[in-house]
């Protein structure tokens, strides 16, 4: 194995289990983790105000490089996702400064909203990513329950 795909490996490997105990410290019912690659990484659920739980999947993006707030993703893993019938939760991790970045991917940001999706490139998806700090964690855990 290549030292590059070895590191690139061991980056992934990295964020996914930085985002694993970021996800339970958001105290869902459940954390599944993908079995061979299905498209996403977690499955979640998280109890809801009515007595239900919400599952979400949640896609996991690793990076060392700085992330602004926007994250690129192909067209078509973009149209997969967002026009899913379960939410999808995009997580991106700088693994370097150990910082979480998120978006909710769904087909109606596709269509109306210019504040999740910054651009339609030919093969690329801009999206808009919100940096986690104490207040936007909470309003992640009310999102998830909603």
């Amino acid at each position: 194995m290549s030292e590059s795909k070895s590191r690139s490996l061991y980056v992934e490997r990295r964020g996914e289990l930085l985002t694993e105990l970021f996800l339970q410290d958001l105290n869902p019912e459940f954390v599944a983790r993908a079995t061979g690659d299905v498209g996403y990484d977690f499955l979640v659920g998280v109890r809801n105000s009515r007595g239900g739980v919400n599952n979400i999947s949640v896609v996991v993006r690793t990076t060392e490089r700085l992330v602004q707030n926007r994250f690129s993703l192909r067209r078509e893993q973009y149209k997969r996702f967002a026009y899913s019938n379960i939410p999808v939760l995009l997580i991106v991790v700088d693994v370097k400064h150990n910082r979480f970045f998120y978006s909710w991917i769904s087909s109606k940001d596709a269509v109306a909203s210019k504040d999740a999706v910054v651009a339609f490139e030919s093969k690329v998806v801009m999206i808009r990513l919100t940096e986690v700090d104490d207040s936007t964690k909470e309003e992640l855990r009310e999102q998830l329950t909603n």
